[in-house]
């Protein structure tokens, strides 16, 4: 059983690598390209339009790096926590205000910051604004109308994160393999595959929780937990 699981974790990365050429490819040709054209246009609505898919594609080239890179630094045991005070509605502020202008047109995002809160924790603030991003990441890429909401509540001794959305869900047979390295729910969208893998790494070594609950064509529920 064992060796069976590691052979499939061989052929796993070896199908990632192969397919990280072309995932890093894609945004770098189009930041190349667009650049290029950009010097060319002559209005500043045709310009503005290209300056957008070039940051766009900025942004993605960055998440992937960024995830290889972490995914390097967890498989060589040499991922590094910080622990200091935190101010938690500070970082969900902040989250809050980048993504919400990432969002698809008919998108909106929610975070109702007045009623949420404020709490300090002592944690890793680097990894709890990684975590965060990379769930509304997820949440604009797969949410093509309505909201993704972000949200945290107190309890006795734990606080609960949730990102909600009402995009395209996911199914069952998916929703077992989630957060397990190199899972792609849709093939077809650009990405590593490792964001879950590494947000579930960073919460347990952060003596949290994470989990998901969906509906196919309603949308998605991600949490996590953070001891308080």
């Amino acid at each position: 059983m064992e060796m069976q699981k590691a052979r499939e974790a061989d052929m796993l990365k070896s199908t990632f690598l192969a397919n990280m050429s072309h995932e890093i490819r894609t945004p770098l040709n189009a930041i190349v390209g667009f650049s290029g054209i950009i010097a060319e246009m002559d209005t500043e609505e045709d310009k503005s339009e290209y300056v957008e898919i070039i940051n766009k594609n900025c942004d993605l080239l960055l998440r992937l790096i960024t995830d290889i890179l972490d995914f390097s630094k967890i498989e060589s045991g040499v991922m590094e926590y910080s622990l200091s005070d935190v101010n938690i509605k500070e970082i969900c502020s902040e989250q809050y205000r980048i993504h919400s202008l990432k969002v698809q047109e008919g998108v909106t995002m929610v975070c109702d910051l007045a009623a949420l809160p404020d709490v300090t924790l002592h944690t890793d603030p680097k990894r709890v604004t990684q975590i965060i991003s990379n769930l509304l990441s997820n949440a604009i890429k797969f949410t093509e109308q309505g909201s993704i909401t972000l949200s945290y509540t107190l309890k006795k001794d734990h606080i609960l994160f949730e990102i909600s959305d009402t995009g395209i869900g996911i199914s069952a047979k998916h929703l077992e393999s989630i957060f397990e390295r190199f899972t792609k729910v849709d093939s077809f969208r650009q990405g590593t595959g490792l964001g879950l893998s590494i947000c579930k790494t960073i919460v347990k070594a952060l003596n949290g929780d994470i989990g998901v609950s969906s509906t196919p064509g309603k949308g998605s529920r991600f949490w996590f937990t953070l001891p308080y």
